[in-house]
């Protein structure tokens, strides 16, 4: 009746928690995103281009980065790849834009960045997914 319980059932938790981390980190990240698509739809060239790769780069890679791959990491596809995509983008977030800011204005990339990195050590999304 409780065999989720019992201890030779770790790998359920494992996947469980994964599921979790991917779809209630990820979706709280796709508003931020879509403001930010919005204002490129909107043709906007006052985003930051912390890499010197043009504004218009800077923000459509950035809206990539938090709606495109957030479905991606929700659904559980491309698991690996979609993370290192996330860790690029809450790296320039949190160390060069926020580079020199108190460590207040990184804390929210690094709350992103953290699931990105457990996911991509893992190297997958667990069972709930398996579509790679």
């Amino acid at each position: 009746m409780f065999s989720f319980f019992k201890p030779s059932s770790s790998q359920s938790f494992t996947d469980l928690g994964l599921l979790l981390l991917r779809v209630l980190v990820f979706i709280m990240l796709i508003p931020h995103g879509y403001d930010k698509l919005l204002s490129f739809l909107d043709g906007a060239n006052d985003f930051p281009d912390p890499l010197h790769l043009g504004v218009r780069f800077s923000h459509f890679m950035t809206v990539f980065g938090e709606v495109a791959v957030p479905i991606l990491l929700i659904l559980g596809l491309f698991t690996r790849v979609a993370a290192v995509v996330e860790i690029g983008l809450f790296f320039v977030i949190a160390f060069v834009i926020h580079g020199s800011d108190p460590f207040g204005d990184k804390e929210h990339a690094l709350l992103y960045l953290i699931p990105a990195l457990t996911l991509m050590w893992k190297g997958g999304a667990g069972k709930y997914r398996d579509w790679e």
